[in-house]
């Protein structure tokens, strides 16, 4: 029978679409901690959010909670828990979107900053995603890409912001057509 009945090596093990996804990357800045922590922290004047124009407020405390609104964006509500805040080192929080996008429930974000000489910074971000249960291996693999891509934008305007200013994020954006021409 030519082999029709052999016992055939099992498929490669697949995503588990209940298990949280783990996103993480790092990216140099050209900018020492100090000066990327502010960009990180919902609490400072400085956050890259509010730096846009976008609002930020504090809604709770112990642990500090926050509530921010995206002009592109307008109709969902980003919501915040900070988890650690160690200026110049560290900052993560938990994070909804409300209402959601996409099959995201939460995520927690995770970023560490680490000198690495000639005031430059490494970055590192982890972020981990829940999504809604009972996803098939497809729709996973598209939570898993829009995740992964989101992070990479956020990556990028962060350095941008740190190394030359908001006003070249603003610009970046529209080149890439996040936000209308000026």
């Amino acid at each position: 029978m030519l082999g029709l009945f052999k016992k055939k090596p099992a498929d490669p093990p697949g995503l588990d679409p209940e298990a949280p996804i783990e996103i993480k990357t790092s990216i140099r800045i050209e900018r020492d901690p100090a000066a990327i922590y502010p960009l990180l922290d919902f609490a400072d004047e400085r956050h890259h959010m509010k730096a846009r124009g976008n609002p930020v407020k504090q809604i709770g405390s112990s642990p500090d909670e926050f509530r921010a609104w995206s002009d592109r964006a307008p109709n969902l509500n980003f919501l915040f828990q900070v988890e650690t805040a160690i200026p110049g080192e560290a900052y993560a929080y938990f994070a909804r979107i409300v209402p959601p996008v996409g099959k995201r429930i939460q995520s927690f974000e995770a970023y560490t900053l680490e000198p690495i000489g000639d005031g430059a910074t490494k970055l590192t971000a982890k972020n981990i995603i829940q999504n809604q249960p009972g996803l098939s291996e497809a729709e996973l693999q598209v939570e898993i890409a829009r995740s992964t891509q989101a992070m990479m934008g956020f990556l990028t305007k962060l350095k941008i912001h740190a190394e030359e200013g908001v006003d070249r994020v603003i610009a970046f954006e529209r080149e890439i057509g996040q936000r209308p021409a000026a």
